[in-house]
Parts: structure tokens; C-alpha cells; sequence
């Protein structure tokens, strides 16, 4: 009896909701690997989700699979996430598997990386050889008295010459130089410090669950929580071959907790996933993870759905951060999708943080908790407290930048050799350039957003679309040379200081300062080593950071925070604030946190100084609860994009009209302007659906969408459904 035919369903990254079938070809194919194929008049990569024997295309129309690799990308728990998370954020399902896959695989250039190599003299190679070369082989002559001193890997020949690779390969034909396998050098690993009680408790209650249990570690900033993913980890990668994936909410906290960790774990491979990496190390990583090699993953929110061999624990740090959202296409969070994943795998979850999403708050203190509640009140450093914080009221705001009060206590720091973090969370000179005669302001031509004014270059920036151009000498209006700017952005606040304090070492990171991969590294040592006194920053330096020598620091200009539309403000600002607060005075030298505002008692303010997160979650919980929001309802926000005002509002009004036309419990407000009305280029609309379900959304969602997609108009607009938005 003749074998039944089979047809391959092949995920593609392009936007509709469907796998596409092929033929097979000679090749044994396999679920999870990754083949080309033809789509059109292109020739793609796309992934296996299945190998069925019924098609419902005409045989005849079917294409062959052009070739087939033999890694196999994605396993069985892996394929249901995928899908999970496909279903629920409603993006078709080509896309969201194509967007978790290595851009190298994509492209075709996913050949496996060769192991790197050490160069090492041999005795032939001394100054007379090198001597006897032609004077004109300045580049091997140079490269070859390098390696008369010291071995060279691979990755460090062009930071001796430019042509490092051609020159070796010619040292290592000429016999003078020999090649050999590079393996790490392990060192001893370091001793673990002594846990104080709480912590012994709250690890004690970790190391007892090895099946899916979801924890919350709630920790004051300092308290040790780092340590106790350090010992945790402990208990599961040293047997059974176990993977730990920990997630952080950005990059620049990657490389001091990778140092962390490979201090500790000298013996167990380590990689990192991120953003800052090239394609190539990425895939390398992403590899090492896959095959098992890697005990330790590190890695930002995409992270989360990186193939593992065996995964036995996931840890979340800094949950609360709004990093972990993805806001373009596949619009997941990684925590929520951590959770899932943590499920299908059925292991333990572990989410650490000072301050805890109001969702995930209700889930372990709320009256049907779901997650397991673990606290630390006090800091890990002996002898060492949470910061003193005060509230310095601002005069008018005709007034110093810097009162005087926090100039005497940065001046008090200083002289005692002790560091000052100077926190305002915009970066530039100043956010607005106006017209003293006429008030003309500079505003953004694609965006609803007046440009930022960048002194040292002369420049203003659009810092949502990136649009520049050069600071006018006069207004656009009435001819005015006469144009100021207002309000404070970082290198306004770095220019006072430097006024202010002439002979200390000033320091400004934002992202317009901190390019550079090493640029958080040389920070950091610059940091321990006292060679700077005034640390000026944004959000950058809000979290994560260790500064044992930072005593002091000074919040300036968060007030615009507090009268927000957007419902998750205050609780966004508390955070922020209660995460930098935490800088200052991490080790046995006495903090102090100084928050310049013109609201010195509002409750936000209040409830800093009181250190107190549970009565204010309780009170935010309370207004949430009035006010059906998350989470005690389930929301999901259409966001609709045209370069034309008439067809973005005429297809909100559309998506309106058919949303009502199902019958749901669903509440839909809208179609409304947000508050950046255009961005970059293109007028925009909202709409807003709120239900008391999480099915009763999820029923609605699906019929809306496929309507939506297949409306005529869509091809018109730029739109996208964000299922659990946290901005609005």
C-alpha cells in the first residue's frame, strides 16, 4: 500500500493569519527546522509548525520546499507558547514565530560559529625574524611583536592591527606562529557572603518548589535580592544539567550582573541576550542556550523565548518595569509570557522587585492571590538603612534651578569624599525654545511635540521621531531674535553644576553620552574608584545600579508626573522615584534623598517619604477598583495610524460601528485622540475596550479582528490592537 503524501505547513513573516503548505522535497523534514521556500517571486526562510497528510489547496497550486537545514529551532513547549502568545495578543501567527527567530537564520547566514582560536609564538619568532621582513609589512611586523610579549584569541587581533586575520594566517604559514583551541580560564569561584535571616528565609521557601509556583519577592532597594537569585541558582545548576533564564528590564544592567554572576559560576558557560549584541554573537548565544551549553541566560525581554535544552527556572528582576512591554508589532510582555512559559514547562517563577506592579501585587496580596508572598525589610549591608527622603520646596519658577538647601548638601557631600546622584529624567538642555515677543514655540513638523533644545551642538531634536535641524537665530513668526529656551533637561542641570561646583568631576549619562558598548562598564569602574563626585542622569541610572560611595541624591523636575492623563502615572512615579531613591546609601555611609518639587505634600511624595508601597498600592487599588481598571477589569486599546486625519478617523468609526454589532458585555470608549495627536508623520486614534473578563474581551477580539483584516479600508491605515496595554 502506497504512503500517504505528506504537506508541509510553514510559518512566514508576513501579515496574515495563516501557515502556508508545501510539497516536501527529498530532504528528511522535521517540526521546528527551518526551510526556504518559494513565496511569490521571493525565495524566504520560514519554520515547520507541521507535517499533515490533507491540505485544502489544490495539489497542482502547492510549491516545493527548496531546501532544509537540519537544526531543529523550536521544541514542542516552545511551539505552544508561540502559539499562546499568537492567539492572545492576536498577531498572525508567521510574524510571531519569524520574530523570535535569529535575524541571522532569517537571513540564510546561520552557519554555525567556529570555535575561536589562540595564537601563540613559537621559538622561531624572536625580534631578529622580525628584522628580516620587508620594512613595507608594517601591520605583521607590528602583530608580531605582540605576540612575541603575550597569546592573542581571535576576537583581539584587529585591536592590534586592521588586517589582523590576513596577518595571522601568514605568521601561522610561515610557521612561526601556531593556533590552537581557545577554552576559558576558570577561576576560583567567590565565596558567597552570609545571608541575614530574611533572606535565609525567603531562599528557604524558594529551594522547597521545584513545580510551577509563581513567587513574589518584595524587597526594599538594597535588601539583597540579587544574592538570593545567586544562591538560588546554586541549588539548580550544579546537578541535572539545569538552564536558569534570568530576564532584566534593559541593557545597561546587563553587564554588572553578569559580572555578578560569572564571579560566582566561573565553571558554568554564561551568555547574554540583547540588543547591544552583534547578529552574530547573538545567534552564538541563542545557540548555546538551544544546545544546553549555557547554565546561565541573561537577557532582555525577548529573551523569553529562547530554546532551551532544560529549563528548570525563571527569574525576573525589576518586574514592575515598563521595558518588559514590547510596543511595536508583536506587542507582548515578557513577564506575562514568562509566566506562561513557566507553566507549559511546569517550573518555578520567581519575580523580585522594590515595587511591585499593581497587577502583580493584587495577585499575591489581593483577595484570590494566585502568587506566593515573600518580603524583605531590611538591607543586606550591615548597618546599612534605607535613605532619609525630604521634599524641597521649589520657589517660582523664575527661581535658581537648584535651591540652596540641596546646593549646601552637595557641597557637604563633596567635601566629605562622598558621591551625588542628580536624577531628572530628560535628557537635552531644555524641552521647549519659545519667542519672548510673540510665545512661537519650536515645534516638530511630523510629531504633536515641541523639539528638545541640544546646547552643546547647537541643535533641536525631536526625541520621538528623531527629527533635526539647527537652532533658528530668529522666530519663524515675527522675526524675534530673541528666543529662550525653557525648562530643564540634563545639560542644563550639568552646566549649573559646573558652575556651581568648578573643581568636582561632573559625569552626564543619558543615552545621548552612553553609545558605546563599555560606556555603562567605564561608568561603573569610574564610580568604585571615586574618580567621580556629581553623577547628572535619567532613568538610566534609576535602577539596579550598586554605588557604595553615593550618599546623596536629588530629584529635580519629576513634578510634570503628577498630573498625568494616563491612570498608571502616579504609580509609574513612585516607582521610578522609589528606585532611585535606593542609590543612595546601599553600603555602611548614611543616604539621603532630596526631591525638589513645587507639591511638597502630595500623596505620591507622602508616601515616598513614609516608605510606605503597601498603603499606597492600597489606595491606587481603591481608585482602581471605583474606576473598573486594570486590574479589576481587562483591557485591550485599537491604536489606529494614517497620514491622512479623515481615514484615520473614518476607520476608527468604521471599527466602532462593527464592534457594537457583536453582542458583548464589552465597554468600548472612543475613537479618541491620544495626547501626541501625530507621530512621526502619521494622525492618530484610540479606542479603548474594557471588560470585566478576561474571556468576555478575548470572544470579542478574535470575529472584531478578522473583520477588521479583511475590511478594505485597512489597507489604508496603519493599525494594531495592544491586548494589556500599560501606556496610554
Amino acid at each position: 500500500m502506497a504512503a500517504k503524501e505528506k504537506f508541509i505547513q510553514v510559518a512566514i513573516d508576513v501579515p496574515m493569519d495563516q501557515l502556508f503548505d508545501y510539497l516536501p522535497n527529498d530532504q528528511i523534514l522535521k517540526i521546528g527546522q527551518y526551510v526556504k521556500v518559494p513565496f511569490g517571486r521571493r525565495q524566504i526562510i520560514g519554520i515547520i509548525c507541521s507535517i499533515s497528510s490533507a491540505t485544502d489547496v489544490p495539489r497542482e497550486k502547492l510549491k516545493k520546499i527548496l531546501s532544509a537545514e537540519e537544526e531543529i529551532i523550536f521544541d514542542k513547549n516552545l511551539f505552544k507558547l508561540l502559539h499562546f502568545v499568537s492567539n492572545y495578543y492576536h498577531h498572525p501567527i508567521g510574524q510571531t514565530i519569524m520574530s523570535v527567530v535569529p535575524s541571522r537564520i532569517k537571513q540564510a547566514k546561520g552557519q554555525i560559529k567556529k570555535a575561536e582560536k589562540i595564537y601563540e609564538a613559537t621559538n622561531k619568532l624572536n625580534l631578529e625574524w622580525i628584522e628580516e621582513l620587508p620594512k613595507r609589512k608594517v601591520r605583521l611586523r607590528k602583530l608580531a611583536q605582540a605576540l612575541i610579549l603575550n597569546s592573542i584569541r581571535d576576537s583581539e587581533l584587529n585591536n592590534f592591527v586592521s588586517n589582523g586575520r590576513e596577518c595571522i594566517q601568514e605568521l601561522v604559514s610561515l610557521e612561526v606562529v601556531i593556533a590552537s583551541k581557545w577554552t576559558p580560564k576558570i577561576n576560583q569561584a567567590e565565596t558567597p557572603p552570609e545571608l541575614n535571616n530574611e533572606q535565609k528565609k525567603v531562599l528557604s521557601a524558594l529551594i522547597k518548589k521545584h513545580d510551577n509556583v509563581a513567587w513574589l519577592i518584595h524587597g526594599i532597594t538594597g535588601s539583597g535580592k540579587t544574592e538570593i537569585y545567586l544562591q538560588l541558582l546554586n541549588k539548580f545548576v550544579n546537578k541535572d544539567q539545569s538552564q536558569v533564564l534570568i530576564l532584566v528590564p534593559e541593557i545597561n544592567l546587563t553587564p554588572q550582573l553578569e559580572a555578578r554572576f560569572k564571579l560566582r559560576f566561573p565553571d558554568k558557560t554564561l551568555v547574554t541576550l540583547h540588543s547591544h549584541l552583534s547578529d552574530i554573537e547573538r545567534l552564538d548565544n541563542w545557540r548555546k542556550a538551544k544546545s544546553g551549553e549555557a547554565k546561565i541566560i541573561i537577557g532582555t525581554r525577548l529573551a523569553v523565548f529562547t530554546p532551551f535544552l532544560n529549563l528548570k527556572l525563571i527569574i525576573i528582576d525589576e518586574e514592575h518595569d515598563g521595558s518588559f512591554k514590547q510596543y511595536e508589532g508583536l506587542r507582548y510582555h515578557a513577564r506575562d509570557v514568562a509566566m506562561m512559559r513557566a507553566k507549559y514547562e511546569n517550573i518555578p517563577i520567581v519575580l523580585g522587585t522594590a515595587t511591585p506592579a499593581l497587577e502583580t501585587w493584587f495577585n499575591a496580596k489581593g483577595e484570590f492571590a494566585k502568587y506566593s508572598y515573600l518580603e524583605l525589610t531590611n538591607r543586606a549591608v550591615k548597618n546599612a538603612k534605607l535613605p532619609i527622603i525630604h521634599t524641597i520646596p521649589v520657589g517660582d519658577k523664575y527661581g535658581p534651578i537648584i535651591s540652596d538647601i540641596i546646593i549646601k548638601a552637595i557641597k557637604s557631600r563633596i567635601e566629605r569624599h562622598e558621591q551625588v546622584l542628580i536624577f531628572i529624567n530628560r535628557r537635552g538642555y531644555a524641552p521647549v525654545l519659545v519667542c519672548s515677543n510673540c510665545s512661537w514655540s519650536a515645534n516638530c513638523e511630523r510629531c504633536s511635540t515641541r523639539l528638545v533644545v541640544h546646547l552643546k551642538t547647537k541643535r533641536l531634536r525631536c526625541h520621538h521621531c528623531g527629527y533635526d535641524t539647527t537652532i533658528p537665530m530668529q522666530c519663524m513668526d515675527c522675526g524675534n531674535t530673541d528666543l529662550h529656551p525653557l525648562g530643564l533637561g540634563t545639560q542644563k542641570i550639568e552646566q549649573s553644576l559646573n558652575q556651581l561646583f568648578p573643581k568636582a568631576n561632573i559625569l552626564r549619562v543619558d543615552r545621548d553620552t552612553t553609545r558605546t558598548k563599555d560606556a555603562l562598564d567605564q561608568l561603573y569602574q569610574r564610580m568604585n574608584k571615586r574618580e567621580i563626585d556629581i553623577l547628572v542622569g535619567t532613568q538610566m541610572l534609576a535602577k539596579g545600579h550598586d554605588f557604595p560611595n553615593l550618599s546623596l541624591v536629588v530629584v529635580i523636575d519629576a513634578d510634570n508626573a503628577l498630573y498625568s492623563s494616563d491612570f498608571r502615572a502616579p504609580e509609574r512615579l513612585f516607582s521610578q522615584l522609589m528606585q532611585v531613591a535606593g542609590r543612595a546609601g546601599r553600603a555602611e555611609i548614611k543616604g539621603e534623598v532630596l526631591i525638589q518639587t513645587a507639591f511638597p505634600n502630595h500623596p505620591v511624595y507622602e508616601a515616598l517619604k513614609a516608605n510606605n508601597f503597601s498603603e499606597f498600592a492600597k489606595s491606587l487599588l481603591e481608585e482602581r477598583k471605583q474606576m473598573q481598571l486594570s486590574p479589576f477589569s481587562f483591557n485591550a486599546l485599537l491604536n489606529v495610524e494614517a497620514k491622512s486625519l479623515d481615514n484615520s478617523l473614518a476607520f476608527s468609526h468604521m471599527a466602532l460601528e462593527k464592534a457594537n454589532k457583536f453582542k458583548s458585555s464589552v465597554t468600548l470608549f472612543g475613537p479618541v485622540r491620544p495626547i501626541m495627536e501625530r507621530l512621526k508623520g502619521f494622525e492618530r486614534h484610540q479606542i479603548f475596550l474594557q471588560a470585566k473578563s478576561r474571556s468576555e474581551l478575548q470572544n470579542l477580539l478574535k470575529p472584531w479582528i478578522k473583520e477588521l483584516r479583511s475590511h478594505p479600508m485597512s489597507n489604508r491605515v496603519k493599525w494594531s490592537i495592544d491586548v494589556d496595554p500599560i501606556e496610554f
